[in-house]
């Protein structure tokens, strides 16, 4: 029997509707939902994650995509691609990803990327035009961490520190509000409205960090204390590419990744209300992953994890 863990998201009420409207308000759901193979902290999850093979996880909701792997179809639909870093298993598909949503006629994408890396992404483009003979119309830009982009009035995206052979980020994306500040709480309407016009900062800025990304790291990002929001996020998506012994902590950490102990050691850190898992080795089978988790994961933390298998059943 499938449990919550491993059931794909948008399958419950599933259920004959009373009517035809019902029906029709069901079927626009499941088709809506078809491509979900997860739903965490409110979030339905799209995407695949291979260790070694590709990634990309897709947030509908948010148009947000991490990684473009080899640019799987519900990629395209995201506005803003933040890539992690530049290895050909997160980045080969990029250029699919902007071709793509040229040609459905959709804006050009907004690609976010290391610094460092901005250079030799313009660069890859580049021969991809010459390639294709097409514009692939995006704008990059290059963050550094604790750097922001401001997706629009709802959303920022911001970059923090991780460690890869390469450079590296991860991002966290925060929902903003503004608040009416306390000294202004018992005024009415138009008195708030006068004092704006008159130039008076009337709300202060509120931000809740709504979903993390890691992409590859070693483990030791949890230990920087600039990283606390990601780790406080509603949402967390971390690596754990090694589960057992065949490859070491120390070989992990060599390797620029996350082992499993690496996040065991670390339990207590993690303040979020549900961790997508990602990144497997493509070594292991989906049941050794399970199994693994519910052998070593502290239960408080192993009720928060959830393991994002596509590819391996």
């Amino acid at each position: 029997m499938a449990t919550a863990r491993d059931r794909p998201a948008g399958r419950e009420g599933d259920g004959d509707g009373d009517g035809d409207g019902d029906d029709a308000a069901q079927k626009r759901t499941k088709n809506r939902d078809r491509h979900a193979v997860h739903e965490l902290a409110g979030y339905k999850i799209e995407g695949v994650s291979v260790g070694g093979r590709e990634t990309s996880v897709v947030l509908p909701a948010l148009g947000v995509a991490f990684d473009s792997g080899r640019c799987p179809q519900r990629c395209v639909y995201a506005d803003v691609m933040c890539l992690s870093h530049t290895h050909m298993d997160h980045v080969g598909g990029c250029g699919m990803y902007i071709a793509t949503r040229g040609l459905l006629s959709l804006t050009p994408p907004t690609v976010l990327l290391p610094s460092a890396r901005r250079e030799a992404f313009g660069t890859f483009i580049e021969s991809l035009r010459a390639l294709d003979d097409s514009e692939l119309n995006h704008r990059a830009i290059g963050i550094d961490p604790g750097e922001r982009y401001a997706m629009n009035k709802l959303f920022e995206i911001a970059a923090f520190r991780t460690r890869h052979p390469v450079p590296s980020q991860g991002y966290v994306v925060y929902g903003t509000k503004q608040k009416l500040k306390p000294a202004y709480a018992g005024l009415s309407g138009p008195e708030i409205k006068r004092l704006r016009d008159d130039g008076e900062q009337v709300t202060d800025k509120v931000e809740v960090p709504e979903v993390a990304f890691t992409g590859d790291t070693t483990g030791d990002w949890i230990d920087d204390p600039a990283n606390a929001d990601a780790l406080r996020a509603k949402l967390l998506i971390m690596e754990c590419t090694f589960i057992d012994d065949a490859v070491s902590k120390h070989d992990a950490e060599r390797f620029g990744h996350t082992h499993i102990d690496d996040i065991v050691a670390r339990a207590d850190k993690f303040q979020n209300e549900a961790i997508l898992l990602i990144h497997f080795s493509a070594r292991y089978k989906a049941e050794e992953v399970r199994a693994a988790l519910k052998a070593k994961l502290p239960r408080a933390l192993y009720e928060k994890c959830t393991p994002m298998l596509v590819g391996f059943d």
